[in-house]
């Protein structure tokens, strides 16, 4: 096999490359990949003319309509269909839909498929062996598809898929039992584009090719053989960070938790102590920032890999330190606007990062993901989820608070923008008096100044009788709290200018407590309007009050949020599939170090 990481479709997935049909490439060309399918395909007459039947094909390739964009209708654009019954061959444009070459025999495991083009007539070779040849093109012009995985309505792959590889040549059939079971470098001789689908994470899966055709992943998800599993448990991850405290301690404790039940063992190193640290894992937490004592540290963990959040500087320290491991940066937020997100990745941190990470890893926040994108094309990069594992936070039945509550998690300071929850507070208490406002903070970490004027504006609006400030809560108590919270009539509002991830989100829907979050770009993952939780406009306050007061006084939308935020976050946020990317990431990047 060439590599243990592959895409599984299930029935209505995608990957869509912009172009979606290649019509620089006519008549003449090779189309290849490795496949196992799953089901059975609709096996149909050989044809050169006409609309044949269509129904329950499963497309690894889509026959993309051949007039696409340019309307020129002598052009029709191939597909291959594959089951565990066969390989079919179609063309596509107008009036035209039809299986110029159809072979009926199993197709059992992993098998390698290529359809040869020679003057528009195609060739099937398995495995590396000739099985047939089909029927002329009824057109004047055939050429391959940039759309994988299915077309509607006719139908879609079911199955697993690797290493799609289109070529702007006839590939001959020493050509391609040379090449079958090799991994090609991107720049071999009429190579035309290249998808790997080894990423093991993220949404796009990358041409590896000098066109440069990158895919939207649409639905289609990340997997890995046994033998993968295999090698990857009992390894050692060290994740370092600036202090225990926040989302990235959250974090940490959530990702331990999934990848130790993978037989991974975590370890932490944070620059200083914080309140975070009474939230107790049984692992190795190392509090230091002297350079000798993290060298000692790193050089006797034994780590497959360092996973360094934020800090870009210490990359350069441990690679100096002489660690040979794979070195990943990571990033879950940056900075109070997304402005500063490019501003920091171009001036400051860009020489470090080319220069000293074996990979990037960030949330599939949009403007994370946009700037990266932006500044290390050139980079192993790997975009997905955060997990949660709700077995051990989740709903709690507590007495019912006779008040509405409206809750609010963060530190005080600009990002989290506590000025605009206090604006918010306070022109919903002039409509209820009886609403009561929560806070949860850690004190350790504002500044004085910030504090001052925290302290200040309570005293303008008023608030004091009406506000409660928790301050520096375990984390064990906060799924009691955002319970209360939602079950009082009352909801989270975070008010935050950008937030990476936003884990305070998560852990107040999956604890049932209805979220009305600034569509601070983090929490979009978590935050579908009127579904799953509320947005309105980041500062603006009068939005924010009228969504708020829906969500205490429309009983039905308050319920159906807090149902369907429960059942999108138990669906899409799991530990196996966070240990998962993450295991294929490690992998992805220990094949590219050999």
């Amino acid at each position: 096999m060439l590599h243990d990481i592959f895409l599984t479709f299930n029935g209505s997935e995608l990957i869509t490359t912009k172009k979606q049909i290649f019509s620089d490439i006519k008549n003449t060309f090779t189309i290849e990949f490795w496949a196992k399918p799953e089901v059975t395909h609709g096996i149909v007459k050989q044809s050169r003319k006409g609309i044949l039947q269509t129904s329950n094909q499963r497309f690894v390739i889509a026959p993309v309509f051949g007039a696409i964009g340019a309307g020129n209708h002598f052009q029709a654009g191939v597909g291959v269909s594959v089951g565990t019954n066969g390989v079919s061959v179609y063309e596509h444009t107008t009036d035209y839909l039809a299986a110029t070459l159809v072979y009926a025999g199993p197709i059992n495991d992993w098998t390698h498929i290529a359809v040869i083009y020679i003057d528009k007539v195609p060739n099937l070779y398995i495995n590396g062996v000739f099985i047939k040849k089909g029927f002329p093109s009824g057109k004047k012009f055939v050429v391959p598809s940039g759309v994988f995985g299915g077309l509607e309505p006719y139908g879609f792959y079911v199955g697993t898929l690797k290493e799609i590889r289109i070529w702007s040549i006839a590939r001959t059939q020493l050509e391609i039992e040379q090449n079958i079971n090799q991994e090609l470098k991107g720049n071999e001789l009429g190579l035309f584009s290249y998808w790997k689908l080894n990423e093991g994470s993220g949404v796009t899966a990358h041409d590896s090719a000098l066109n440069r055709h990158d895919g939207s992943i649409q639905g289609a998800k990340w997997n890995y053989s046994q033998n993968y599993n295999d090698h990857n448990s009992n390894i050692n991850i060290l994740f370092t960070f600036h202090v225990p405290s926040g989302g990235i301690e959250t974090l940490n404790r959530q990702r331990f938790y999934a990848l130790n039940n993978k037989g991974v063992n975590c370890d932490f190193l944070y620059a200083k102590s914080g309140i975070g640290l009474q939230n107790k894992i049984n692992t190795s937490i190392f509090i230091t920032k002297n350079d000798n004592e993290i060298k000692d540290i790193i050089l006797k963990g034994n780590y497959e890999a360092v996973v360094v959040s934020s800090d870009f500087r210490l990359l350069k320290k441990i690679k100096d330190f002489g660690y040979t491991g794979s070195l990943i940066y990571e990033v879950q937020g940056l900075g109070f606007n997304k402005e500063y997100a490019d501003d920091f990745l171009r001036n400051e941190a860009y020489s470090v990062i080319k220069d000293y990470c074996d990979g990037i890893l960030y949330p599939q926040t949009p403007h994370l993901i946009q700037a990266f994108e932006k500044y290390f094309s050139f980079k192993k990069k790997f975009c997905f989820h955060n997990c949660f594992n709700t077995e051990d936070f989740r709903y709690q039945i507590h007495p019912k608070e006779d008040r509405p509550i409206i809750g609010w998690v963060g530190r005080i300071e600009e990002n989290k923008n506590w000025k605009d929850f206090l604006s918010i507070g306070a022109k919903l208490i002039q409509e209820n008096a009886s609403i009561q406002l929560w806070m949860f903070e850690d004190n350790t970490l504002s500044t004085p100044a910030e504090r001052l004027a925290f302290e200040r504006k309570i005293e303008e609006l008023n608030l004091k009788s009406n506000l409660t400030i928790h301050a520096n809560r375990p984390h064990s108590e906060m799924a009691k709290y955002f319970s209360i919270i939602g079950d009082s009539g009352g909801f989270l509002c975070s008010t935050s200018k950008v937030e990476g991830f936003g884990y305070a989100v998560l852990e107040a829907m999956i604890c049932r407590c209805p979220v009305l979050s600034s569509d601070s770009d983090g929490v979009r993952s978590f935050i579908k309007h009127n579904l799953t939780g509320k947005f309105f406009t980041l500062e603006n306050i009068d939005q924010a009050v009228q969504e708020g007061k829906e969500l205490l006084s429309n009983i039905p939308l308050r319920e159906k949020i807090r149902r369907k935020a429960v059942e999108h976050i138990e669906t899409y946020f799991s530990p196996d599939e966070y240990a998962k990317n993450f295991l294929n990431m490690i992998q992805d990047i220990k094949n590219v170090n050999k």
